[in-house]
């Protein structure tokens, strides 16, 4: 198809342009997309610190587009075309993208198109997926961006911007960046056009090492008057920068050690988001709790807002090492989970080898890790993550068993399996040939085999992380159960449990349950699974051993739909019934019923909670009360849905059912409306 002469002399004339040109004024556009917040930090910390310069106070405009990362192709669509808009309305000179593992391949399709459209628009690169051996890659074989920033980049990036504006400081002399520059100029870039195309005499290049801030309280605070809050947002934070261990698959140790925030700004910070109403807030720190007494007295501020009302209950996650943790610090977590049932606190253990251990310079031991556990409360515990990863150095299919059998001794919330991803910047990528890594030069940088793991075992160790993750999550207790009559069932243990389940279903029937993108309930796998359990438990496990005692199948089996329940809400949500037009003070409200019902013969809650914290279970323990238990949902950030159970009455289940067959008949809820609201069972109609 011929192209229009017009659009043949721009891409001509751009193709071979070099540098940028000294600019009255600059027009930046900057694109954030995080899996955890619809805010962005980096971005925000960007631009406070640029704005100290009075020249770029005075020249340049910031326009920030912050949101979470598309989980499916109709939102990719939608937020593609969105960008194309903003920068057909605000003709950028200048658009930043920030980028991660997670998000890093829509951004590549969004500049791509950028270039496609706008050739003459410079695309900068930043974040931590731009790093290591990542950055000539992209210029090799994505020829999008037009200059790459790795490590911080508050001094790289203000720099950069006055060489726009002046040229001074000379390109050359802005640390930390890279480009296809000019044969014989460094100070002159290459600016690639939308087909990618690079003249002869352009030569790839790296400047200095970055300048990183040694204190960084210079930079001006996004949460105290710099940046509007949008109030209900998902907010990024972090109280320090950097981290001090230097883990092999890390890149967070690979920064100037770590730089704290005075504690006074920490205090003021939280209090504003905290009166902003946030629907999440994520933790960014290497290691929360490095400095214990400190970690204490933030989380304490948090707890202090919850005690008195001031905020309500919101999604919270924090990443902690899990043996440093102390008896005050155990205890303001414990208030903290008492006081939110949304909050999430995430422990790596990786790997219970000593030998991986060894080699990814994470020491660990098993008594110390179990003491450290053992200090925790039951509740703190039913809140804990604990993440473990396969294919690394070390490891073989039998070491990670055995971590996974330590991990579930434990009994936490949840066991997450990750794969190892070969970080661009980290020890492990530059240690690759000497292991016999191979792994994916594109993101997400997943390794195929190593020394210790082939690609058919590596194949299967996939499965059975997948299995053990997802049937821990979702029918935990059930496994429990069965593991308390181990000896009569033929099984080893949880690991042995799981790879007779992975052995009996096959590896297509369980990839196959594998949630279908990267949708906000990956956070929750996939829970195809359930029927493939509830056939191998009954068909293979349970008929094999003879046991068809009625009293403990019939306990299994209710135990297992509630199990299937709570799952379908994580990952499904509940369909509304509309109420009539009811409201706790008796006036008009638009009200609808969020609940699915379940009766069970058997009192499952009781039980449930008696459980906390145990790994051997008697399903016998299970009394037999007839139960009416009601699902809701808690919303918490980014569509990912926290599942509420709650025992009711046999008289409210019942006027739940008829206000859902006949709104007419709503009106026996009115007396009890307002409690209803309370717990999530009534919600105004359409509210997440």
């Amino acid at each position: 198809m011929d192209m229009p002469d017009t659009m043949m002399t721009t891409r001509a004339s751009c193709s071979a342009s070099a540098g940028f040109g000294a600019k009255a004024r600059l027009n930046v556009g900057l694109v954030a997309y995080n899996w955890e917040a619809d805010t962005s930090l980096a971005l925000w910390n960007l631009v406070t610190y640029a704005r100290r310069t009075p020249a770029i106070a005075e020249r340049v405009t910031f326009i920030e587009h912050c949101a979470a990362t598309p989980k499916s192709l109709m939102d990719e669509e939608a937020q593609l075309f969105f960008l194309l808009k903003w920068q057909e309305t605000h003709q950028f000179d200048v658009i930043g993208f920030s980028c991660y593992i997670w998000n890093i391949k829509f951004v590549l399709r969004a500049a791509k198109a950028m270039k496609e459209l706008w050739p003459q628009t410079v695309i900068i690169f930043g974040g931590q997926q731009i790093r290591g051996s990542y950055i000539p890659f992209v210029f090799d074989r994505e020829r999008c961006a037009d200059i790459c920033v790795g490590n911080e980049a508050e001094v790289t990036f203000r720099d950069m911007l006055l060489n726009f504006l002046d040229g001074t400081p000379k390109l050359s002399a802005v640390g930390g960046i890279s480009y296809m520059k000019v044969a014989g100029d460094a100070d002159r870039f290459h600016i690639f056009d939308g087909f990618g195309r690079v003249p002869a005499d352009r030569l790839y290049h790296e400047t200095a090492d970055a300048t990183l801030i040694e204190d960084i309280n210079d930079i001006p605070s996004p949460y105290l008057g710099a940046i509007d809050l949008p109030m209900g947002g998902a907010f990024l934070y972090e109280a320090s920068r950097g981290c001090p261990y230097r883990c092999s698959f890390c890149i967070w140790g690979e920064s100037k050690g770590v730089r704290e925030y005075e504690m006074e700004r920490v205090e003021a910070e939280l209090h504003n988001i905290l009166a902003h109403h946030p629907s999440h807030i994520m933790f960014c720190d290497g290691t929360f709790n490095m400095r214990k007494d400190r970690a204490a007295r933030i989380l304490e501020i948090l707890v202090e807002h919850l005690r008195d009302g001031r905020v309500q209950p919101f999604s919270l996650l924090l990443e902690l090492k899990l043996e440093i943790i102390d008896d005050n610090l155990a205890r303001v977590m414990d208030e903290l989970v008492q006081l939110n049932p949304l909050v999430t606190f995430e422990f790596g253990l990786q790997s219970a080898s000593q030998e991986a251990a060894k080699l990814m310079r994470r020491p660990f031991a098993e008594d110390r890790f179990r003491k450290a556990w053992n200090r925790l409360s039951d509740q703190l515990k039913s809140s804990a993550i604990i993440d473990c990863i396969y294919g690394l150095p070390g490891d073989g299919i039998e070491q990670f068993m055995q971590t996974v059998d330590f991990c579930y001794s434990l009994s936490p919330h949840r066991i997450q399996a990750f794969r190892l991803s070969i970080l661009p910047g980290s020890e492990f990528e530059r240690q690759a040939e000497e292991h016999e890594i191979r792994y994916m030069r594109e993101p997400n940088h997943m390794v195929y085999e190593t020394k210790w793991l082939n690609l058919d075992q590596m194949a299967w160790v996939e499965t059975f992380g997948f299995a053990v993750a997802d049937l821990y999550h979702f029918h935990g207790t059930t496994i429990k159960c069965l593991l308390t009559m181990k000896d009569q069932l033929g099984l080893t243990g949880f690991s042995g449990l799981i790879k007779s389940f992975v052995d009996w279903a096959g590896r297509e029937r369980i990839l196959g349950s594998i949630y279908a993108g990267n949708r906000p309930e990956g956070r929750w796998r996939a829970i195809d699974l359930s029927k493939l359990l509830e056939r191998y438990v009954v068909n293979h496990l349970l008929a094999d051993a003879g046991m068809a005692d009625p009293a403990i199948v019939e306990r299994l089996h209710d135990l297992f739909r509630y199990e299937v329940t709570m799952g379908r809400v994580a990952v499904g949500g509940i369909a509304e019934s509309p109420l009539p037009a009811l409201s706790a003070g008796g006036g008009a409200a638009d009200l609808a019923i969020r609940v699915e019902l379940m009766h069970s013969r058997f009192n499952i809650p009781a039980f449930l909670i008696a459980a906390r914290g145990q790994s051997d279970i008697e399903i016998m323990d299970m009394d037999i009360a007839d139960s009416h238990v009601a699902f809701t949902q808690k919303a918490g950030h980014q569509g990912v849905l926290v599942p509420i159970s709650y025992r009711i009455s046999g008289r409210m289940a019942s006027l739940i059912e008829a206000a859902r067959r006949d709104t007419a008949a709503g009106a026996g809820l009115a007396p009890i409306l307002s409690k209803l609201v309370k717990i999530g069972i009534v919600a105004e109609a359409g509210s997440a």
